[in-house]
């Protein structure tokens, strides 16, 4: 059932997503087909000359658009670059394991001009993927007997069965030296095609190089197993690509993370930056790294050029929970800085402030703490004035400024000032609050006037119940 509504949303979105790819329609002229090839190619949303992508090639059968529209609205994996090219595979026939004579000089094509073509023309990482269905299945698995290297992946979907000759299993595996993946998705279909899948796999997970995750898929014919099995395809081909190793006793933090940054970079070319960062902290008790260690890092992750205000907030709030207050200060104010460098925030306008305020107070500066209040207010004003509540109900807690805070409460009660999101204060809440400063004021008469008013809106406000029990 999961499965199901997961491809009913995915097809859903294929008509939000058709815009965010670019498709690229272009003939390469092959010196092996002696003729004009066509090919497709589908850059992501944002394609940036300055990144890298991953490639998935598919063959004989065009679902490309839709590998790429999936790619486009799955968020634990790589921007991805999707080519498809209008070759003959050669082997419809199913007569024997070989290429017939065009079949081969479209191999050559394709190994020799078109995968060396889209690696020069765009920036690709070092993962490339084949895809395949039915006969295009059949297609990656002669890639995987003859040059299993050619890709690090390989994506069957209702594997074609040899008509005419028995294959000799071992022969798919006997080439592959290196860290392979192989995902197979088995359809409702005829029982030869369903029992020679399970035969490969059996056979495949025999080699020591090969991954495989093999899954059935009873509600899908045998052409369109691509469309239930695909997002799960793409999930087995890129699983690596949020987790991230935990760091050894004898790496610096900074060390740690550019380490890390360069191993995903390299096999997956683009990253989830902010996924990454999460993961770099969960992998490695920052408590344990020296005060220079951590500024290292801060400093490192500042540095890159994905960095949002978000990282250095996460970041901040890290190391704030584990005690390290003056780095988290050092976060805090550096993720203050890179949304008024950049113009650009993943969070909104207060968020910052009031974690830096915290800190401060944590660290026992809370003239600071105020002090960041203000400056917050003054720079958020503009778009939303909730602040005020932070700043009106420190005055009153904290005891610093009872009157100005009660001032400032009784402001918000107007109705007067621009009020967004969730720091927004309810008017019991309010009300309460004002009573509270009363009360500290000694004006019991006033205190009671704004707590009757409270419980008028909500009889069961605990700090006006309780302020209530002390006044009786």
């Amino acid at each position: 059932m999961k499965r199901t509504l997961f491809t009913l949303f995915l097809f859903a979105l294929l008509s939000i997503s058709a815009n965010a790819q670019t498709l690229i329609t272009k003939k390469i002229f092959s010196t092996y087909v002696k003729d004009s090839v066509a090919i497709e190619v589908y850059l992501p949303k944002n394609y940036s000359k300055t990144e890298k992508y991953p490639v998935v090639y598919e063959f004989i059968y065009d679902h490309a658009n839709y590998i790429a529209a999936t790619a486009s609205n799955m968020w634990d994996i790589p921007a991805l670059l999707v080519v498809h090219a209008d070759i003959k595979g050669g082997n419809d026939h199913y007569k024997s394991t070989n290429l017939d004579a065009e079949g081969v000089k479209y191999y050559g094509f394709v190994k020799n001009e078109l995968i060396p073509y889209i690696d020069k023309t765009y920036n690709t990482a070092n993962l490339k993927v084949a895809a395949g269905l039915s006969q295009g299945a059949d297609y990656i698995n002669y890639i995987l007997r003859n040059d299993p290297s050619l890709f690090n992946t390989y994506l069957n979907f209702s594997l074609e069965r040899p008509i005419y000759y028995t294959p000799d299993f071992s022969s798919y595996t006997a080439k592959v030296k290196d860290t392979t993946a192989y995902f197979i998705a088995i359809a409702n279909d005829i029982p030869e095609r369903v029992k020679f899948a399970n035969q490969l796999v059996d056979s495949l997970k025999k080699s020591p190089y090969i991954n495989i995750q093999k899954e059935n898929f009873n509600n899908a014919i045998h052409s369109y197993s691509i469309l239930y099995a695909l997002p799960e395809a793409l999930l087995f081909a890129f699983k690596n690509y949020n987790i991230v190793r935990k760091k050894r006793s004898d790496e610096a933090l900074a060390t740690y993370y550019n380490a890390v940054l360069t191993e995903k970079t390299e096999k997956y070319g683009n990253i989830n930056y902010n996924e990454l960062i999460y993961q770099i902290l969960s992998n490695s008790d920052i408590s344990k790294s020296t005060d220079s260690e951590i500024k290292a890092f801060i400093d490192s992750v500042n540095s890159m050029k994905q960095c949002m205000d978000i990282d250095l907030f996460v970041v901040g709030y890290e190391l704030m929970s584990k005690g390290l207050y003056q780095n988290a200060e050092k976060a805090y104010q550096m993720a203050l800085l890179k949304k008024q460098n950049t113009g650009k925030s993943y969070m909104d306008d207060i968020s910052v402030y009031f974690q830096l305020a915290k800190v401060y107070d944590l660290d026992a500066k809370p003239d600071e703490a105020l002090k960041i209040l203000q400056e917050g207010y003054l720079n958020t004003k503009a778009k939303n004035e909730s602040m005020l509540y932070v700043i009106g109900y420190r005055y009153i807690d904290k005891n610093i400024d009872v009157d100005k805070g009660i001032a400032l409460l009784k402001s918000m009660l107007t109705g007067k000032h621009i009020v967004l999101g969730h720091w927004s204060k309810t008017d019991d809440s309010v009300n309460a609050e004002i009573a509270k400063g009363y009360f500290y004021l000694k004006n019991i008469s006033q205190a009671k006037i704004y707590l009757n008013k409270s419980l008028k809106i909500n009889p069961k406000n605990e700090a006006a119940l309780k302020l209530q029990a002390s006044l009786n």
